[in-house]
């Protein structure tokens, strides 16, 4: 295998230097927001004669070859109007300014506008999703973002909360470092219901990485990594209104407003409240399908420039929500039937100051800082017969960055230090949890890019955890572009750490009559179990083409994480679930494929197909397919425009069979979903839209085991592999002032 690495490596390097010196044209990617030019990330910029190009950086600045006969650059953004420029010098830097659609009228759009793509930059395997991708699902909250993103499967976790879960190459949503504004944030008690936490109107895009992430973020992931970008106050909306309602008694209500203090300083306040009342039994099982619930959280942000350089963001937030779940007599006021009720809160801030060296490129000083205070109360059971779940943790992240180059730009690199601490409590059925995990660490990241078309990045951290002691963590990415930009190839391996959360993280075991049953490895750890420890490499190609007269993109990946070490959870056996290490215990391997169409100027139609497959070992079976993991899922996506600002989106998923925990022969139908939505935007400012979810209406039949006999020790609301509340249909509007 390394001899294969190593010829592969020295192939891509011949061919590197074996290309012909290309001119590099440079610039910068803005907006006008009052009188103060404001940068544009993830612009895409490309030759008019070429479809493929690069996106801007953070600061809106991009570098592209030129080897084309037309010497015109073509730059575009999300809802702003595309601009065109010609390359008459070499030398230059050239400023390129995007105005909003509503303030140019009679302008050519020569690139279309970007909701999804993989990311040509980023020597990761990276995908991007703009604001609009998300919008075209049923979403309220981020777990329900990914409907339309084939690298992310998301499915119910239990049948009476119906919290939905996420799942990344073929394993569980906490494997996945997933993070706001690029710090850590849906983690330890916040694993389980975290990303319903964070409303979806207030996000801006999202970030997908595949496989190991940069060294620069954390040692925790594993699967990949998932930034989310929220919405800036020096952004394009004033002000935002978005109502969501639907079949299932669901409403949701989310607004933004944005202030200018002054051409520097801006602020915005963000609200959002959610209420659901209605109850539903649809399959007559004495069971709510949906919980009651109330949600409740605001945020409010800061955002300054000063002329010397200094930029940076202030935030802080509370959240809360009520649920009430489980059986209908409950919620009709029967102390005695099985009811779950969760009440948690969250008090956050997060900041983040950077720096920029005058007169030299790509070096800067850079600073996060987030503090997180979460409590959380499930009780589960009636009156007289219930189990409490308590839990409340503090977590205070620090990361201190500098970056420059050496020699000049080719060799980058990112330097820094970081701490963390996670200090928590938990308490439930006679089992105490308690932990203060300080872990400082520092890294150090090298990136070798001769040519926009080809870099290196080598990445390694070296943290010391107070409980587990001291960790390496090494992690390469590589990425080679050819074929006049059409075609691209990528490569990464790394190693990923974590500490475990049992409970927090499987709260779906609360719903359910199973006794714990831990097994410690050495008492004075975190649980008494030691760290999940994988590797992950991976490879990725992508080729963009003709198929006809249609521009079409297909892409290629596998993935393959292999655990060192890992906290298994066995559910394998009636009425009990344990909690062990266990060494080599899970491979996961994933193929994707996926091809992209644009059959016709405002029509886009995704095509992609995966496939898990993932064994692991446990103590009560031996080896065997993880349950609720569907190997194989096939997928289709079509949207189209038209010149009136009416949109068409419709997604038909079919997912493969699933083992289900407890037997090695007890496996799922193969099942399909189908979704639709009709979108109209009025004078680019109010857009209402209405869609329905699940509308073959497929149901897993009996998603709750023993529903008659909810005190039962067999009980059991977590085995499910399908969709709970059958079809759905909702409405909205959104109103965006600019």
């Amino acid at each position: 295998m390394k001899n294969t690495l190593w010829i592969v490596f020295v192939l891509i390097s011949n061919l590197v230097i074996a290309q012909h010196e290309h001119h590099e044209i440079k610039g910068k990617v803005t907006t006008l927001n009052g009188d103060n030019l404001e940068p544009i990330a993830g612009a895409f910029v490309h030759w008019k004669d070429n479809p493929s190009g690069v996106f801007t950086n953070d600061q809106g600045e991009f570098t592209l070859e030129h080897h084309h006969e037309a010497p015109f650059l073509v730059a575009s953004f999300a809802t702003y109007k595309s601009d065109t420029i010609e390359v008459t010098d070499m030398e230059s830097v050239y400023n390129i300014t995007l105005k909003d659609e509503n303030e140019l009228s009679g302008a050519l759009v020569l690139a279309k506008r970007f909701t999804y793509g993989l990311s040509k930059l980023d020597p990761r395997t990276t995908t991007i999703l703009g604001e609009r991708e998300f919008q075209k699902a049923a979403c309220c909250n981020l777990s329900e973002s990914f409907e339309n993103a084939p690298a992310i499967d998301v499915s119910f976790s239990d049948a009476v909360t119906g919290t939905k879960q996420i799942k990344m190459l073929g394993l569980d949503g906490f494997y996945t470092l997933i993070g706001r504004e690029y710090m850590p944030s849906v983690r330890t008690l916040n694993s389980y219901y975290g990303l319903s936490h964070i409303p979806a109107a207030w996000v801006d895009a999202i970030q997908i990485t595949k496989g190991a992430g940069s060294v620069v973020n954390g040692y925790e992931s594993i699967a990949g990594q998932i930034n989310i970008e929220l919405k800036k106050p020096f952004g394009k909306e004033k002000l935002l209104l978005d109502q969501f309602v639907n079949s299932s008694g669901r409403s949701e209500t989310d607004f933004m407003y944005v202030k200018d203090i002054n051409k520097h300083v801006a602020t915005s306040l963000l609200a959002r409240y959610g209420y659901r009342g209605s109850k539903f039994d649809k399959n007559s099982d004495g069971f709510m399908d949906v919980p009651l619930s109330k949600d409740f959280k605001v945020m409010n942000r800061w955002q300054f420039y000063a002329d010397n350089g200094l930029e940076g963001t202030a935030n802080v937030s509370f959240h809360k929500n009520n649920q009430d779940a489980g059986q209908l007599a409950y919620a009709n006021g029967d102390n005695n039937a099985y009811g779950v009720k969760i009440n948690s809160q969250v008090i956050d801030a997060f900041a983040k100051l950077g720096k920029a060296v005058k007169g030299k490129e790509h070096t800067s000083f850079g600073s996060q800082y987030n503090y997180n205070h979460s409590t959380l109360t499930g009780t589960y059971g009636s009156s007289t017969n219930s189990k409490t779940y308590d839990a409340s943790t503090d977590q205070v992240y620090v990361n201190l960055l500098y970056e420059s180059y050496i020699g000049n730009t080719n060799h980058q690199y990112q330097t820094g230090v970081s701490f963390l601490l996670d200090d928590t409590r938990e308490t439930y059925d006679g089992f105490k949890f308690e932990r203060t995990e300080a872990v400082p660490g520092a890294f150090f990241e090298y990136t070798y890019k001769p040519k926009e078309t080809f870099s290196l990045v080598g990445g390694i951290r070296t943290d010391y955890n107070s409980i587990y002691g001291l960790s390496i963590t090494p992690r390469f990415h590589g990425k080679y572009r050819f074929n006049k930009d059409k075609t691209a190839i990528r490569m990464s391996a790394g190693m990923g750490r974590r500490t475990s959360n049992p409970l927090a993280q499987n709260q779906f075991i609360f719903a359910s009559g199973r006794s714990l049953n831990f097994i410690f490895t050495d008492s004075s750890l975190a649980y008494g179990l030691e760290q999940e420890v994988a590797i992950n490499s991976g490879f990725s190609f992508e080729h963009e083409f003709k198929l006809g007269y249609m521009p079409a993109t297909i892409g290629l990946d596998y993935f393959n994480t292999t655990f060192i070490q890992e906290v298994v959870v066995d559910r394998e056996v009636a009425g009990i679930v344990s909690f062990y290490n266990k060494k080599n215990a899970t491979k996961a391997n994933s193929i994707q494929a996926q091809l992209d169409l644009d059959p016709a100027r405002r029509t886009e139609v995704r095509i992609a197909y995966r496939m898990f497959d993932v064994q692991s070992k446990y103590n009560s079976i031996g080896n065997a397919a993880k349950p609720f993991i569907s190997k194989h899922r096939a997928f289709i996506n079509i949207t189209q425009r038209t010149r009136s600002d009416w949109q068409f989106n419709t997604t038909a998923t079919w997912y493969g069979s699933q083992r289900i925990a407890g037997s090695l022969d007890a496996v799922s139908p193969n099942f399909y979903k189908w979704n639709a939505q009709v979108s109209k935007t009025l004078k680019k400012k109010f857009e209402v839209y209405v869609g329905a979810e699940n509308i073959l209406n497929y149901k897993q039949e009996n998603p709750i085991q023993e529903a008659a006999n909810p005190f039962d020790q067999n009980f059991d609301a977590g085995l499910v592999w399908g969709p709970i509340f059958g079809r759905m249909f909702y409405g909205g509007f959104r109103l965006r002032l600019k």
